[in-house]
This record gives C-alpha cells, sequence and structure tokens, in this order.
C-alpha cells in the first residue's frame, strides 16, 4: 500500500525571499533607446500572455488533493504573485518600446485558447477527482517541465538580446523561475517517492499529453516560432537533452522523452 505523501520541502525558504520583480533601478528610456526586434517583440509578447495565464493555472491546482495543505497554499500565493508581476513588467517594457498591448489582454488571450486546451483542462478536472491521491504529483510533475522551459528560455533571451533592459529583466525573472522550478520538482519527488501509483499515472499522463508552455493558448505555429527563436539548430537538441534528462531523475520518469520528442516533431534540424 503507497504511504501517506508528506513532503519534505521546506517551503518557509522560498517563502522568506518571495517578492514581485524589483525595477525600481531600471532606465526605462533606455530601453525604448535601443528598442526591441520584430523577433522580440514576438517573444515578449508570448512569454506575457502566458504569464498572465497563471491564475489559471492556479485555479485548476485548487481541484486537486494538494490544495489542502498548508505549504503548497502558501507557495501557490507566492508563485502566483511572482508570476502576475513577471507578466506586468514584460507589458511594461513592450508598452514603453512602443509595442504596448490592450489592456484586457488577459482575458482576450483566454477567449483564444484552443478546444483541445479546454477539454484537457476539463479532463483533468476529472481525472483529479478519480486519482484523487496520485493526481498532486501529476501537477506538480508538470509544473516541474514548464517552469524549467521557462527557465531555459529566459537565459537564452538574456543571452540573445543586446537591449539591455530585457537583459536585466531576463536575469531577474530567470532566478525566481529558477526557485519556482526548485520547488515544483522537489515537491514532485517526494510525491513520486511515495507513491507507485503516482509514478505510473505521471508517466502515463506526461508521455501521452504533455505539451510545451503555452501550447493549447497559442496555436501550434507560435509554439514553434517561438522554441525556434530561443532554441535556434544545435541548440534545440541540446536543450530538449537537457530538460528531459533532468526530469528524468524523478522517481518513475528515468528515460522519458518530453520536450526532445517535440522538437524532433516540429523543429527543423
Amino acid at each position: 500500500m503507497d504511504s501517506e505523501i508528506v513532503p519534505t520541502i521546506e517551503t518557509s525558504r522560498y517563502l522568506a525571499i518571495s517578492s514581485k520583480i524589483d525595477t525600481q533601478d531600471i532606465d526605462w528610456k533606455l530601453a525604448k533607446k535601443h528598442g526591441l526586434t520584430d523577433d522580440e517583440v514576438f517573444i515578449l509578447t508570448y512569454f506575457a500572455d502566458i504569464e498572465g495565464q497563471t491564475i489559471v493555472y492556479l485555479r485548476d491546482f485548487l481541484h486537486t488533493k494538494a490544495a489542502l495543505e498548508p505549504d503548497v497554499i502558501a507557495f501557490l500565493t507566492m508563485w502566483n504573485y511572482e508570476e502576475f508581476f513577471h507578466g506586468k513588467e514584460l507589458t511594461r517594457l513592450l508598452e514603453e518600446c512602443g509595442h504596448g498591448l490592450e489592456r484586457s489582454r488577459i482575458s482576450l488571450v483566454r477567449k483564444k485558447a484552443g478546444i483541445s486546451e479546454r477539454l484537457e483542462a476539463a479532463a483533468a478536472n476529472i481525472l483529479s477527482r478519480i486519482f484523487y491521491d496520485e493526481f498532486p504529483a501529476v501537477y506538480t510533475s508538470w509544473g516541474a517541465v514548464q517552469e524549467i522551459t521557462t527557465l531555459r528560455g529566459y537565459e537564452e533571451l538574456e543571452k540573445q538580446t543586446t537591449n539591455p533592459v530585457l537583459k536585466i529583466l531576463c536575469e531577474r525573472i530567470a532566478k525566481q523561475e529558477r526557485r519556482h522550478f526548485a520547488w515544483y520538482f522537489n515537491s514532485a519527488r517526494d510525491r513520486l517517492n511515495a507513491s507507485k501509483k503516482s509514478r505510473w499515472l505521471t508517466r502515463k499522463l506526461l508521455s501521452n499529453f504533455w505539451t510545451p508552455v503555452g501550447a493549447g493558448v497559442k496555436p501550434r505555429e507560435e509554439v514553434i516560432r517561438l522554441m525556434g527563436l530561443l532554441f535556434p539548430g544545435q541548440l534545440a537538441d541540446e536543450i530538449g537533452k537537457d530538460i528531459d534528462s533532468k526530469i528524468g531523475t524523478l522517481p518513475g520518469l528515468n528515460g522519458i522523452k518530453l520536450m526532445s520528442h517535440y522538437i524532433e516533431r516540429f523543429l527543423p534540424c
């Protein structure tokens, strides 16, 4: 029989350093002076749109048993707060550089969400009730994949851009995303360690239904364009293997291919 899951991660250390991204020292006029390339406008719009959808993912997580755990409630509150300000500051950068987004952007993006994304959300809600004890492991494992992918995206954008303000924002956002990934990864590890059934369910759902960050909300061609811009050429293969290798260290996920499989299918060599 599977043992009761008691995560061992120390959420308090995440909360102790939680804050909205600091931009008080940023010279926004400098950002405007350097401007943004068309590709950067596309990337930042995509990022801002998805950061703005965090509240939706939080809603889905709240359907699971894990939502009753004090540490989980505390972390998700901090996570949603920080992600909101990521989107807010990226939106400000776009506006300062002459590429402002609609004020109702979050609702507009949500309305354009594909039918597949809505069906997956409904299916996840049903499965979270059927597999009440096991589904938190799925969500935290899924979250770990998405957070490390997002982290790698910000890291690569920081390397590529010549806009000094965008470099600063990417560096500071990546620092917080690194903590988010650590929490999801450690939480997933504890839950998967504690339950054989959770390991089976998580591997099954990730292998068959995982898609990159924003897929479903964004059309596939935009997802592919984003990945091609952030991870050009051979880098895509390296990033894919790096992400899969890290996720593969989680209990029950050894050898899993998620990002590398997606890259093989959709990105040109």
